[in-house]
């Protein structure tokens, strides 16, 4: 039974035992009379669940980078090359490239993937392609991140963007993609791995899954004119870790915490509530 599987009937089983107790508590008091038609009945919830009782068992996975390709590189291809910034962002932090340069059409740049992880990656200050590595627990689905890359321009004014890092157990970078100098935009995209795809994809703890995306050239609008580039793609590996069993309890207490629930089905609700169709995006297909 996969942890989709397994929470489902959890919460299926969950939502059972509410209606009963309910049905329950409201057969033993008599019933009420309300003053009008617009009185609502509520379902009173016990507050003594016990929460750390259940387990979940979670299939965890890592995200790393393998290449990009400069389809078409920025502007006219005898002005020069690219200098090519590569920034991710993914629910835990963020992190860089530091400048890649000569970038011609047609050029692909290999990453190492032991040091470019993008999704699960250790906490702290991380550099993509040397230091970003992937811890060894992975995370669960679902998986995002975002990817943006920059051509960078010659600047004597330093970087006028700030990255700030982020909090305890996140991940970040050293630098700004884009200075704030008039960098120039290359493209994105917004990678979703909802878990139906995972688990379908990759059935197996060792399973991988390559995909290459090509980035949309266009900043906050689905059309624009590009007629000299940039036409970049991505090129990413999602490798499937060994399972985790994991606590409720914990689940729940780290839910609460991020969003400020004040009950665990006010968490639970939110969470199902948050739920969203994965992103559109333009996938090549692998040679």
């Amino acid at each position: 039974m996969t942890s989709r599987t397994r929470l489902t009937a959890v919460c299926c089983g969950l939502a059972a035992w509410f209606w009963c107790t309910a049905s329950a508590f409201a057969q033993q008091r008599p019933p009420t009379p309300q003053p009008d038609d617009a009185a609502r009945s509520a379902i009173v919830v016990p507050s003594d669940i016990p929460w750390h009782t259940f387990e979940v068992i979670e299939r965890r996975y890592k995200v790393e980078a393998l290449r990009f390709k400069a389809r078409d590189e920025t502007g006219l291809d005898w002005w020069g090359a690219d200098e090519v910034m590569v920034e991710t962002r993914d629910a835990k932090g963020w992190t860089v490239t530091d400048e890649i340069g000569g970038i011609d059409s047609g050029d692909t740049h290999q990453f190492d993937p032991a040091k470019s992880c993008l999704v699960a990656v250790n906490p702290g200050m991380v550099a993509l392609g040397k230091t970003s590595v992937c811890n060894g627990v992975g995370e669960p689905a679902p998986l995002g991140f975002r990817v943006e890359m920059w051509e960078k321009d010659f600047s004597i004014f330093g970087s006028f963007n700030v990255c700030l890092p982020g909090g305890p157990g996140t991940h970040f970078g050293s630098h700004c993609a884009n200075d704030g100098f008039g960098d120039d935009f290359i493209g994105h995209a917004q990678i979703d791995l909802p878990a139906q795809q995972l688990e379908t994809a990759l059935p197996s703890v060792g399973s991988e899954h390559i995909e290459t995306v090509v980035l949309n050239p266009c900043r906050g609008v689905d059309v624009c004119d590009v007629t000299f580039g940039p036409d970049y793609s991505f090129t990413f590996r999602v490798t499937r870790l060994p399972d985790v069993r994991v606590g409720l309890r914990s689940v729940l207490d780290d839910a609460m915490r991020r969003i400020g629930a004040r009950t665990e089905l006010e968490a639970i609700v939110a969470g199902l509530r948050s739920l969203r169709a994965p992103s559109p995006r333009k996938i090549e297909p692998e040679n």
